[in-house]
């Protein structure tokens, strides 16, 4: 009978084997199933995106995105802020030569007036500084005019809690 009892112990334990091996095996079948699925997707997102290559979608989906973001970067400013005239005068005391630098900062945001009419004087004396450093030749050519554009630019709009600068629009430099 003892023995009887060991077999039936260890005939129970080969079913629970048997069970656990059939739930191990459906567990297998499942990950399979799931990899092959995710397999099938990526071959499918591939095979989409380079037929959308080949027929021209993709460039044409690419061309309106670039189309839209050049008009925003070419669009008009709504408001216009006009800086007061700024004369200084340039290095050297025997040329005595003055720069007279006038110009709008242009802005969407309405609130963007408020904050540029009570920070006039930082933003004046911000600009002094730059241009007080500069010479006549740094100024005198298109690309000096420009580059003076940008540093006036990103030093103001580095000032601004508001909003966003759209542009600096010279009304006149002047070198007399």
């Amino acid at each position: 009978m003892a023995q009887e009892n060991k077999k039936d112990k260890g005939s129970g334990t080969e079913e629970e084997k048997g069970k656990a091996s059939s739930a191990s095996r459906k567990s297998v079948k499942v990950v399979i199933i799931i990899l092959f699925c995710a397999i099938l997707l990526l071959v499918l997102v591939i095979v989409g995106g380079l037929l959308a290559l080949r027929m021209g979608l993709a460039a044409n989906l690419l061309g309106a995105l670039q189309v839209e973001t050049q008009r925003n970067i070419t669009k008009e400013p709504k408001f216009m802020y006009e800086v007061p005239e700024i004369v200084v005068n340039f290095e050297g005391i025997e040329n005595r030569r003055f720069l007279s630098v006038k110009f709008y900062l242009g802005f969407d945001e309405p609130k963007l007036q408020e904050e540029l009419e009570k920070r006039m004087p930082e933003i004046r004396d911000a600009i002094n500084k730059i241009l007080w450093v500069k010479k006549v030749d740094d100024i005198n050519t298109p690309e000096g005019k420009e580059s003076l554009r940008e540093e006036i630019f990103e030093t103001v709009n580095g000032m601004l809690h508001s909003g966003e600068l759209r542009g600096v629009y010279f009304w006149h430099l002047m070198i007399q």
